[in-house]
Formats: structure tokens, sequence, C-alpha cells
């Protein structure tokens, strides 16, 4: 699955300038961000909190925001908050909600997880959050000085998945829960550090590029309350195309309020 080139071509040629691309509601530029818009973020962005009504809503590394504006288009009386500590990231991500119609429901923050973690957790539960969403750093070791600014804002150095699943229950308001997109091999464990500190796995996608390749990422979903608590929750499993530029049903069902071509 390339997930560059499926991302290119729903969103169809963007300006190499600006790099803006055009959804069906908002704009959005990534020229500054080390963490530039993709599959990934769109897909957690349309599955996360199916059914659900949240109302407080955080977007952790929300790079240029476009979870952000999507959490707000999909929830009309959210307030969404964003936080990156990438200048980049901050700049693009103000820029575009500024753009959106969305402006004061969303709010982008140069934050710390790890320093919003704390904060959070010493405030009244009126001040958590009811969904806290993220397309986080997949990488766990050490960084390279070389590294161009997109690997460094996807490594995980204060900001990884087990961070986000440790100190996700904290944060959240009782019936609150935390979604996020990783490597499918790691979601087991991910599950697991949730049943450590608390967390009910509520929903697994497994997503995969075509039907003749195996998955490569999972959406999770966990929950504080305790409904699914002992049971087994079965992944389910999103094929996104069935050729080149061939999407299937499914996958046009998640992104249609977003894609133009969709």
């Amino acid at each position: 699955m390339t997930l560059r080139r499926i991302m290119s071509q729903i969103m169809g040629k963007k300006k190499e300038k600006n790099r803006i691309f055009r959804m069906k509601r908002f704009d959005v530029g990534d020229g500054h961000s080390g963490n530039k818009i993709g599959v990934d973020g769109v897909m957690i962005g349309s599955w996360a909190a199916d059914g659900q009504s949240p109302r407080r809503i955080l977007d952790v590394g929300c790079g240029c925001g476009v979870i952000s504006l999507m959490m707000a288009q999909r929830f009309d009386k959210a307030e969404v908050v964003g936080i990156d500590i990438d200048a980049g990231s901050l700049l693009d991500a103000r820029e575009n909600v500024e753009r959106s119609e969305w402006k004061e429901r969303i709010r982008i923050c140069e934050a710390d997880f790890g320093g919003e973690a704390e904060r959070i957790a010493s405030m009244q539960e009126s001040e958590r959050y009811d969904l806290i969403v993220s397309n986080p750093p997949f990488f766990e070791s050490g960084g390279d000085p070389g590294e161009s600014s997109r690997m460094l804002a996807r490594h995980a150095g204060s900001l990884s998945p087990e961070v986000l699943v440790r100190r996700a229950p904290d944060m959240l308001t009782p019936a609150g829960r935390l979604a996020m997109i990783v490597p499918v091999a790691d979601w087991p464990r991910y599950a697991g550090i949730g049943s450590e500190v608390g967390l009910t796995i509520s929903r697994v996608c497994l997503v995969r590029g075509n039907p003749n390749v195996a998955p490569k990422r999972a959406m999770m979903e966990f929950s504080r309350v305790g409904e699914q608590k002992g049971a087994v929750v079965a992944p389910t499993t999103l094929t996104i195309e069935t050729a080149p530029g061939e999407y299937t049903d499914e996958y046009r069902r998640l992104g249609r309020d977003f894609y133009l071509k969709f």
C-alpha cells in the first residue's frame, strides 16, 4: 500500500508551492508542517468516535490541523483543541483553522502532551476530554540528527502510542474514548497496556491497501466504560482499493464527507 500515492489520487494534484489540499468543506495547507497530511490522519479522523457525540475533543500532535478540522465538521457542538510542539505545524494549523467555518470552536495550542496530561489530571472532571484522537509517531528508537523534519515529527521522543494509552485515563471523562492509528503488528501490545491502566478496547479496524496484501495499519478505540470488560473484540478489516484508483465502497463511505472525489 503506497499511502502517499493513494492520498495524491484522492486529493488531486496539489499546489507544490503552497501545498493546499481541497476537502469538501475546508482546505488544508501543510507547507510548514513537519507532519504532512496523509491517509492515516484522514482515516482516523473519519473513523474515531463513530456513533458518539463528544463535546470536548483533544487532537494530540495535530500537525497541520486536519484532524481538528474533521472533528469540528463531524461534531457540530464540540470544542476542539489541537496541540503540537512543532512551530511549522502550529503555523499551518492556525492558518487552516482561521480559514475554516469552525474557527470559533477550534483552538490550536503549543503544548507538549505530557504537560497537557499533567495539567488536565489536576483539573476538575468538567475540564477533561470526551475524546482524545491522534495519528501518533510510530518510531520507538533514538532519532538521527540527519532525519528530515517529517521523520523527526513522527519520532516517538516525548509522544508515542504507549504514552498516549498510559496517560489517557487521567484526561478522559468517565465515558471518554481514545482513538489512534498504529502499525498493525503493535495493536495487541497497546491493547494490553490499555488493560493495565483501566482502558477497554471498544473497536479495532485493520487497514490494508488491497485484497492481496496484509493489513499495515490498525485503528484502535479505547473506552473507560466497562461494558466490554473481559470480552474479546473481533477486529474488522477495511480495504482501501480493489485496483489502483478503484476504491472500495467501504472506503468511500468512510471518507465521503471529506474527499472531493467521493
